[in-house]
């Protein structure tokens, strides 16, 4: 079971890396934030790489079924910024989606980035902070790399239910309501180089233990609740 899930890490590490080792694409559009830009990614082609400008945008967005790439200007520069009360999501992908996210600040959603289905998605660069559930939420057979990032003052910090995997690496996780890192439902992570401080219940809790990898100068620690749940968690440290 650990050797197959192994398979599994490096797998999602290698997509991991591929994306987030690249140049800046050639853009197949830039979208400025007074253009619709949930219809410029309904109408656009699979493969399609999606450059937004500086600027805040107010809305959230879908994406299903696609090879899409968003790109913006900087997690400081490109804004998704929800409504008071919303219960919209800031990105949404599901079905079989393939999607890399870049340089993006997203805030005030439900949760600031949900992957579903059997989707893939790579975020690099981001700022999720201030959404009324999770930063993000990976639920079914959902595969995510997220690196690079600050998961901050949301309710919980990561979510992965119902078989969902997730890479976590060079995140700084803080000072969220709940939970820094929740897995459950033979959900998985494999984390490496991450600071998981100051959140409001437990660093890192675990439905099972079977799906935990925490390898390379994790720091966690100074969480309200306790580090690890079970704590027995804390001997798949290394």
């Amino acid at each position: 079971m650990i050797r197959t899930r192994s398979l599994k890490a490096i797998g999602i590490l290698i997509f991991s890396i591929a994306a987030y080792g690249m140049a800046q694409p050639l853009c197949s559009m830039t979208v400025s934030p007074w253009q619709p830009l949930q219809s410029v990614l309904d109408a656009a082609s699979s493969g399609s790489v999606i450059c937004l400008t500086a600027g805040v945008w107010t809305q959230g967005v879908s994406i299903k079924d696609k090879i899409l790439t968003l790109w913006g200007a900087g997690r400081d520069q490109t804004i998704f910024v929800g409504a008071v009360g919303t219960r919209a999501d800031g990105i949404s992908v599901s079905g079989q989606s393939i999607v890399t996210v870049k340089g993006l600040g997203i805030y005030n959603f439900r949760h600031g980035i949900i992957v579903s289905g059997s989707s893939q998605a790579a975020i690099h660069d981001v700022q999720i902070s201030g959404n009324g559930q999770y930063g993000l939420h990976a639920l079914g057979l959902g595969q995510v790399t997220l690196e690079n990032s600050v998961i901050s003052y949301n309710r919980g910090g990561i979510l992965a239910e119902d078989s969902a995997h997730v890479t976590v690496q060079y995140l700084q996780i803080l000072n969220n309501q709940e939970d820094g890192i929740w897995l459950d439902f033979a959900s998985w992570a494999w984390l490496a180089h991450n600071i998981v401080m100051g959140n409001g219940r437990y660093g890192i809790r675990l439905y099972s233990l079977e799906g935990l990898f925490v390898c390379w100068r994790n720091v966690v620690a100074n969480n309200r609740a306790g580090d690890f749940y079970p704590e027995i968690a804390a001997q798949k440290c290394q």
